[in-house]
């Protein structure tokens, strides 16, 4: 068969998050057409807040892949198929072979697949005579592209394996999607993800606490934290922008966006200014009354959609 390669299709790392990936393929298809940003807050990926006791760079990742990843495609029209498990499981090499013949599967069809590979990278094509992927992981080779073995799959810094294919996608009522990314900002912030421990993780508002208290006991990841906190400026810049744009069509939620906007900064500040110390835990204490405040406006916003869901505003 030999090589098969998509053109044009790039990863770009910016929000340093599965949002990179998704929006280098659904572009790539013509089924998104907006900056990276609104696609960070309509698929509600952008208000994920998840940190670690020790805050480490890999709390950025701890949360379901493929529940949540689903729900950041579906959210937007998208439907996506997806598996994942551990390189440690005997049953691992049939399962690679499957996600294999996913993966190229969907780049026959000019569509390209994610996958983990130390972080979430963008199939763009294979070479079927010498067993070989092609990817993009936003700092590509000069050829544009980098490639792993067939055999290398799932095998990386980390003993998870994951993959997912994008299928079609349905035309979705912007307003609508902007108002349900309002209603599951308000869950993310409230809502421990159940799949982690409260004893060592922090979700939505408890991240901060988690943040303050390792800051406060020095108890924490040095590098782990500078990377996180790098991974949420982008995140929290992204949000920023995202509820500007919203606020350009639905007046009343400038408010909200005026807070991200601040909260924005703070994050800016706290990876770029040097603070240090008690400075720095001032700083996101300021940073979570901020975001208290956005979604407190959120609530306003949503009031009568949430309150129809009673004690789970997370459904749909």
């Amino acid at each position: 068969m030999g090589v098969v390669l998509l053109q044009n299709l790039h990863m770009h790392a910016e929000s340093l998050s599965y949002v990179d990936a998704m929006h280098a393929v659904l572009t790539h298809q013509g089924w998104f057409d907006m900056p990276k940003p609104m696609l960070a807050g309509m698929s509600v990926s952008g208000f994920r807040f998840t940190v670690d006791r020790r805050l480490t760079a890999e709390s950025l990742t701890a949360y379901n892949w493929i529940a949540e990843n689903f729900l950041a495609c579906d959210f937007i029209g998208v439907t996506a198929s997806s598996r994942a498990g551990f390189a440690f499981q005997p049953t691992f090499p049939l399962q690679r072979r499957r996600a294999i013949t996913d993966i190229i599967a969907s780049v026959d069809r000019g569509v390209g697949a994610i996958f983990w590979h130390n972080g979430f990278v963008v199939m763009t094509g294979y070479d079927a005579d010498r067993e070989l992927l092609y990817y993009s992981d936003g700092s590509d080779s000069v050829e544009g592209y980098k490639t792993l073995p067939y055999d290398k799959f799932g095998r990386n810094g980390t003993p998870y394996w994951y993959y997912q294919t994008l299928d079609d996608r349905i035309p979705m009522d912007p307003l609508a999607v902007f108002k349900e990314s309002f209603v599951q900002a308000i869950f993310k912030w409230e809502t421990h993800d159940i799949m982690l421990s409260k004893n060592e993780y922090g979700c939505g508002q408890a991240a901060y606490e988690m943040i303050i208290s390792a800051l406060e006991d020095s108890e924490y990841d040095a590098d782990g934290a500078r990377s996180l906190f790098t991974s949420y400026a982008a995140t929290k810049r992204d949000i920023a922008i995202y509820m500007e744009t919203v606020g350009s069509v639905w007046p009343e939620a400038c408010e909200a966006a005026e807070q991200y906007r601040v909260l924005a900064g703070l994050f800016k500040r706290v990876i770029t200014a040097g603070v240090k110390g008690a400075e720095r835990v001032e700083m996101f204490r300021e940073a979570k009354r901020v975001e208290e405040r956005a979604i407190h406006v959120l609530k306003k916003l949503v009031r009568e959609t949430a309150a129809n869901r009673r004690h789970d505003v997370g459904l749909r």
